[in-house]
């Protein structure tokens, strides 16, 4: 039996939607060893934005909503011009801090892998998960 679908049907938030950025890979310097220092290394970024309750109906009477290019240009920026940055913890909480300054982003899980450290292994890294106080 097929579903008629009319564009005046109402729809009601489930839940809190969830903006995502999956597998964004940037060279970056990271890294505590010797070797690791002066050069550059692939990191992978994935981030899941959980947004206020109420999200659609902010967006659709402000206008305002959580962007994931402004997360993306962040932390292509942040390779660019950060300098050296010894963890991939270090990262993770710069992201979620970035992500967590719009008022629309409750809850963010940021995910930092270094996918080229060993040939055995798909990546190495940490998981975070933050949320507005």
């Amino acid at each position: 039996m097929g579903a008629a679908t009319s564009s005046n049907q109402k729809t009601v938030e489930d839940s809190q939607d969830k903006i995502r950025i999956e597998g964004l890979n940037i060279p970056a310097e990271i890294g505590v060893l010797d070797s690791e220092k002066g050069r550059t290394q692939s990191l992978r970024f994935d981030v899941e934005i959980q947004t206020v309750p109420g999200y659609r109906d902010i967006v659709a009477k402000t206008g305002s909503y959580v962007s994931y290019a402004d997360t993306v240009f962040f932390i292509k920026e942040k390779a660019a011009t950060g300098g050296h940055i010894d963890l991939v913890e270090e990262w993770a909480e710069a992201v979620a801090t970035f992500v967590l300054e719009n008022p629309l982003a409750e809850q963010v899980i940021v995910k930092v892998t270094k996918p080229d450290i060993f040939e055995d292994a798909a990546g190495v890294g940490i998981q975070i998960a933050r949320r507005r106080s």
